[in-house]
This record gives structure tokens, sequence and C-alpha cells, in this order.
């Protein structure tokens, strides 16, 4: 049950990336890419701290960092996972927006999602063992990804192509953290200090890159900063987190796939825009990735209650 619920948060998670992908494209003509990433975080850190302040309150704790985070050793394992989180999040989310002011969104689609092939591969340096069923999923999804994204005559490789192949790195770098760090803590405070961290890292990057501070490009871009912010950042993170207690990494990145798979069946339901055959060819490959993904974990849950 635990696992059902995890994979549900993490598509909700999924939904509300996909749905920020358009503002984040949006918010470029008026604002620089650091700059909205430092809102953007700042919108997400403001938001999860108002929710910790209002759990402890209903709980009728004390307001704190820590809450329910009480030895030192787990202080320490909060601390170190939100710096390691943020350390992952941080170039992560710098490398795709500035990667989105020239790569087409369809290519950046298709090239943010090779974090689902780097997951199982990086998992080999951390020693998590990827069973042939979920590397069967790996290539499904990879191959759907590719189909729904394609796009004739696109896919030359450009240097902010190769931006967005940093944040598919970073990504499933972070995935993989938060694998080590999120089942041993508080995850909303987790969530909370690796955006405190990401967000300090954003400004010392604007130490060497200079940004549009002006007024007039923070207004204009508010609403798609404060709507990343909340949605995307402060909420869908916060649900990744939250499920990773459950899934492992490999799973993790599949359920996340599906982000393509929304994009392109909102437009089709709700833009009156064409599911060509190789779209619909993938949404398939990608849904039946999804299936295998869960096929181990639940032979897993049977052989247990057989004992």
């Amino acid at each position: 049950m635990k696992q059902l619920l995890a994979s549900a948060g993490l598509i909700l998670a999924t939904l509300l990336w996909g749905s920020a992908f358009a503002a984040q494209r949006n918010a470029m003509t008026s604002i620089t890419p650091v700059a909205f990433i430092i809102l953007r975080n700042l919108a997400g850190v403001a938001a999860l701290a108002l929710v910790i302040m209002l759990l402890d309150v209903v709980r009728l704790k004390k307001i704190s960092l820590w809450g329910s985070v009480s030895t030192p050793e787990e202080r320490r394992t909060l601390l170190a996972g939100g710096f390691f989180c943020g350390l992952a999040i941080a170039p992560a989310m710098i490398s795709q927006q500035t990667g989105l002011l020239e790569t087409s969104a369809g290519k950046s689609g298709f090239l943010t999602a090779l974090y689902i092939i780097i997951v199982p591969v990086l998992g080999i340096f951390f020693k998590r063992r990827t069973s042939p069923a979920l590397w069967l999923g790996v290539g499904l999804a990879l191959t759907g990804s590719f189909l729904l994204c394609y796009q004739p005559g696109a896919m030359t490789v450009s240097r902010s192509d190769l931006m967005v192949i940093l944040c598919a790195f970073c990504y499933a770098l972070h995935i993989l953290v938060s694998d080590r760090y999120a089942p041993h803590t508080d995850c909303i405070r987790l969530s909370f200090l690796q955006f405190v961290t990401a967000t300090v890292l954003a400004g010392l990057v604007t130490i060497f890159v200079p940004q549009n501070w002006s007024m007039q490009a923070i207004q204009s871009s508010m609403k798609y900063w404060i709507y990343c912010g909340i949605g995307s950042t402060a909420i869908a993170f916060t649900l990744q987190m939250a499920s990773q207690k459950y899934l492992p990494p490999v799973t993790t990145s599949l359920l996340m796939s599906l982000e393509s798979v929304f994009a392109v069946l909102a437009g089709w339901l709700f833009l009156q825009e064409k599911l060509t055959l190789p779209e619909f060819a993938g949404c398939l490959l990608v849904f039946l990735a999804v299936l295998i993904a869960q096929l181990p974990e639940r032979r897993k849950t049977a052989a247990a209650k057989k004992e």
C-alpha cells in the first residue's frame, strides 16, 4: 500500500513538473536563467517554511528546524542530506533553465529524459543492483521518450543541448542522493534545506555570471517563478523525496518519465493538438515501462507474504 501511495505521489509530482515547463520557457522572455532559479527557489523555501511552522503548530510542538529530528546523529543526517541534495539539484536546475534559452521543447524533453538510463548506470557505482526487468523498463522508457520528443531535423547537438544533458546527469545524481537520505529523515525539512543550499549556490553563480535584477524583470516574471516555486519546487520535489522512502531509484526514474507522456496527452486533450502514431507508440512504451518497474516489487511482496 505504501508503495502504491508513493507511486501516486510521484506521478502527481511529474504532473506538476510537466505543467511548469511552459512557465519556465515563458519566463525567459523577461528574466535571466539564474535570477529566475533564485527567485523560484526563494518562493519554494518560503512555502516549505510555512508548511513546517503550520505542522509544528498543529502538532503542538515548538517551531524549530529540527521537529522530530532529535538525536545528534539524526540532525547530522538531515543537514548532510540537505547539503548534498542541494549540491546536486542546483546545477540541474541552472543547466536546464539555461538550456531552455535555445533548445527546442521536444529536444529538451528527450535530453532531460536521459536520466532514465543514467540512474541505473550511476547506481552501479552506488552498489545498487538493477534487475533485468528494470533494465528492460529503462530501454522501453528511453525509446518511448525518443518517440514522444523526436522532431525531424532537430537532433543536432548544440551548446544548449549539452547544458540539458548536464541537467539530466545532475537529476540522476539527485535521485540517487535523495535515495540515500530521504528514507532516514524528515522529508519536508530535507526538501527545505536542499533548496536553501541550492539558492546559496545559485547566488554564488551570480558573482561570475551577471543577472538581470531590474524590478521590471522581476515583476514581469513573477507569476512564473511563484508558480514554479510553489508547484514544481516546494510540492513536487518534496513529493519525490517522500516517495523515495518506499521506491528504489530506477523505479523513481521510470515513473518520472511519465512527464513527457502527460505533456503530449494534455496537448491532445485540451489544446486539440494531433497525437501522431510515433507519439502514441511512445506513450504506450513508457506506460509499459512503468508497469514493468512495478513487477519486481510486487513479486518481492508476494514472496514475503508466503514466508
